[in-house]
């Protein structure tokens, strides 16, 4: 029988080595919950409370826009929008194909509006459909179930109530671009944040965009709403009132149809002004929506530059309404009189160069009155040589040419210009090209040459003309509200910029035959007569610019001559001023007086209804 030798188990020695695991076992699990707990417990715990509680910002309604009496402009409507929370999204791309196939949209498409929020918070949304309609809300809601991470929001866009109407001075909004959030005025945007980016819009954004909401709500694991855990409300934006009458407003627009121009209508004792239309205009509403590159492109450039506003920025030769100023600038100096004769031939010699009458024949016999009314070259090209072109550039100056408006309307404060001596020798670094010769007085005397002018410009000066002297500030906010109807400013006051310094009775003498301009029998601005019904007298001054092209010989529809008509009425006390630009458009008197007759009579004929609605009420 075989004899086994005893062996030593050393169960002590493997008990110990057994706690020994065990309690590094637990030193290492207890060292992660530590770890979890103490050192990343902040991360994990806001790890978990956004899987359960999620941030989502109220936009706040943006303040109204309204007319002078309380017409609506611009407002608020409700817009849908489809996003995506990645986070509660298994698998983006095939929900965002998912989403392509319910609603008919391309899918690359919706793949490239998702990539283009980039950089955003954890947990929030990016948008895959924007405003989109009650049907496509109607179709997502109702797959829900097959959409992780799509939700459905509904924020407040922007409507403009009449369209185009106003386009250029009400403005439109758009996100916020990356440029914009880091300025010091945007410090409390945020990304995909609508802001006022032209017009009113801009002008006023910190009043008409409010203070954004917050409200928490729960969410179970598919990123599915199932309540609240609070709510911080936004506030609305401040309601603003323009100065501007919507039916005057929708008369200069309708006036110049498809016309490229620009018409002002201001009331020229207080610079209000009642209509400021450029045209071709933009419909801002299509900015609520996507804009393709084609389409912004569209907008921005080409021939008809729909986002130019040509009544505060764009710089045109006055022609003949530059007469008024020449006027004025003669009798002041006394280098004529009122009765005076000038003999026009048809022409005028200075120097070697001939410059021709607008009348081949000539005017023949012709004083003051009779120049201004019949538009006469040959008499203002005899009183330029006689004033000289720095007389008449501190004229021009004096009633507002060539200098800031004082509209906030534009980031661009444009200006037309005024000739002078020491602007040419600013200009031209030769000698030669550095004097002013005899020649070039001639043509800046009848508003061509090296004259521009805005239509807002020609406003304001004329509102001088016919108020006393005064240059008056041209301004479009009347009043601001709180969404509750409480007054916030009301202290837009009439403000006057400067005073022209010119002799009463010399505006008086002017403005008598700017009177004769239309209601002559001899006057180039008859068209501008208003409706017998009426009983009004309009005065004013028809102007026909050449442009460049003309005056070389090209006889194509973009170098035909600019047409021009500025008119005041009732004559005798003026209530409203208003400038008419027709681009390329032809004779001021046959194209341009039209245009304001139409506006005076929706302000007179307005006017007349509300006096007769007064009459009847108060019997």
């Amino acid at each position: 029988m075989p004899v086994y030798e005893k062996t030593n188990l050393n169960l002590a020695l493997r008990v110990n080595v057994a706690l020994g695991v065990v309690f590094f076992c637990f030193f290492i699990i207890g060292l992660r919950l530590w770890y979890l707990q103490i050192v990343k417990g902040d991360y994990f715990r806001e790890k978990s409370e956004s899987n359960r509680i999620r941030i989502v910002y109220v936009r706040p309604p943006r303040g109204l826009i309204y007319d002078r009496d309380g017409v609506v402009l611009a407002k608020n409507r409700p817009a849908f929008n489809i996003e995506l929370v990645p986070e509660d999204c298994p698998d983006p791309k095939q929900i965002i194909k998912r989403v392509a196939q319910i609603t008919g949209q391309p899918a690359e498409k919706l793949m490239a509006q998702v990539r283009e929020h980039r950089k955003r918070h954890a947990f929030e949304a990016k948008i895959v459909l924007k405003d989109v309609s009650r049907d496509v809300v109607a179709k997502i809601a109702a797959r829900r179930y097959e959409l992780p991470g799509i939700i459905i929001t509904v924020t407040p866009a922007r409507d403009y109530v009449y369209g185009d109407l106003a386009a250029h001075v009400l403005g439109y909004i758009r996100e916020i671009t990356n440029e914009q959030l880091q300025r010091r005025e945007y410090a409390r945007y945020r990304m995909r944040d609508l802001v006022g980016q032209y017009g009113i819009e801009r002008v006023w954004e910190k009043f008409l965009q409010g203070s954004r909401g917050a409200q928490a709500v729960i969410v179970n694991a598919t990123g599915s709403t199932i309540g609240e855990a609070w709510f911080e409300p936004d506030k609305p934006g401040r309601n603003i009132t323009l100065t501007l009458d919507v039916d005057v407003q929708r008369a200069a627009d309708e006036a110049l149809k498809d016309q490229a121009g620009a018409i002002v209508a201001m009331d020229p004792n207080s610079g209000e002004i009642l209509a400021l239309s450029s045209s071709p205009r933009f419909d801002p509403n299509s900015f609520t929506k996507e804009l393709s590159a084609a389409e912004w492109a569209a907008l921005q450039g080409g021939k008809e530059k729909r986002m130019h506003n040509r009544a505060v920025q764009g710089t045109y030769p006055p022609g003949s309404v530059f007469k008024i100023i020449m006027a004025v600038a003669g009798l002041s100096e006394g280098v004529i009189s009122k009765n005076e004769i000038v003999n026009c031939p048809g022409y005028l010699n200075v120097g070697n160069r001939l410059f021709r009458c607008h009348k081949k024949e000539g005017h023949g016999a012709v004083n003051l009155f009779l120049a201004l009314v019949q538009s006469c070259d040959v008499y203002f090209y005899t009183l330029g040589n006689r004033l000289g072109v720095d007389r008449i550039h501190d004229y021009a100056v004096r009633f507002g040419l060539g200098t800031p408006s004082g509209l906030e309307l534009l980031q661009d404060n444009v200006t037309g210009l005024i000739p002078s001596t020491a602007w040419k020798k600013a200009r031209f670094s030769d000698p030669e090209n550095q004097k002013w010769y005899p020649g070039e007085t001639p043509s800046v005397a009848i508003g061509q040459g090296a004259v521009t002018v805005t239509p807002m410009e020609i406003t304001k000066a004329v509102s001088a003309l016919i108020n006393g002297g005064f240059l008056m500030k041209p301004y479009l906010v009347r009043k601001i509200e709180s969404s509750d109807g409480t007054l916030i400013d009301d202290d837009f006051q009439p403000q006057i910029m400067g005073k022209v310094g010119v002799a009463p009775e010399v505006l008086s003498l002017v403005r008598e035959a700017l009177v004769g301009v239309v209601n002559d029998p001899r006057g180039t601005g008859k068209r501008a007569k208003l409706s017998p019904d009426l009983d009004v007298t309009v005065a004013g001054k028809t102007g026909t610019a050449q442009v460049i092209g003309a005056v070389h010989g090209i006889t194509s529809k973009e170098f035909k001559d600019h047409a021009w008509f500025v008119g005041y009425a009732p004559a005798e006390k003026p209530e409203i001023v208003v400038t008419a630009l027709v681009e390329n458009g032809g004779h001021g008197g046959a194209v341009a007086a039209p245009l304001v007759k139409k506006v005076m009579e929706a302000f007179f004929y307005k006017r007349l209804k509300v006096e007769s609605i007064s009459t009847n009420g108060s019997n």
